[in-house]
């Protein structure tokens, strides 16, 4: 339960900052994307309307980034957690019980990326807090900041994101 997180646990953790790769994204995972948020911008779909205004290849749309929550290929069935989250690609320690929410992203665009580059993420754990709720008892907020990097370590997207970690009722 989110009101077993010691929060005093986690103090050394903030701070904390994980690199990792993405990997290059191809055109296919662009549009693919585009599709399934159904984002019909020509932008993301059509590469000789990305190049007319400007682009080598198609746009990956920026929310594209932010959404990937694990890079690898994923662990074993056995060992994610009841909501399909992977343990060991979460900041802390989560109790078996307790359920995971997205409480808000905050993307801050420096570039489009485009399909065909490599993008690695530098993402540090930024905070860990609790607050009561009426309804789900003690919540966990657990604030991250990821940095996107693209070719040539360019900075490309910053997204301030809130994960909470609830109680079952």
């Amino acid at each position: 339960m989110s009101s077993e997180i010691d929060l005093a646990a986690h103090e050394d953790d903030i701070g904390r900052t994980e690199t990792y790769d993405i990997g290059r994204v191809t055109p296919l995972m662009a549009r693919r994307y585009a599709r399934a948020v159904e984002d019909d911008n020509p932008l993301f779909h059509d590469e000789a309307v990305a190049r007319e205004r400007g682009y080598d290849n198609v746009i990956v749309p920026p929310n594209f980034l932010s959404a990937i929550i694990d890079p690898t290929e994923g662990a074993p069935a056995d060992q994610l957690r009841e909501d399909g989250l992977n343990p060991q690609r979460f900041p802390i320690e989560l109790p078996p019980e307790a359920i995971l929410m997205g409480g808000g992203q905050d993307l801050s665009i420096h570039r489009y990326v485009t399909a065909g580059e490599y993008v690695s993420v530098e993402e540090t754990l930024t905070d860990v807090y609790q607050r009561d709720s009426e309804q789900m008892g003690t919540l966990t907020f657990i604030e991250q900041t990821a940095e996107y990097y693209g070719d040539d370590d360019d900075h490309v997207l910053t997204c301030d994101k809130t994960m909470i970690v609830g109680d079952r009722q």
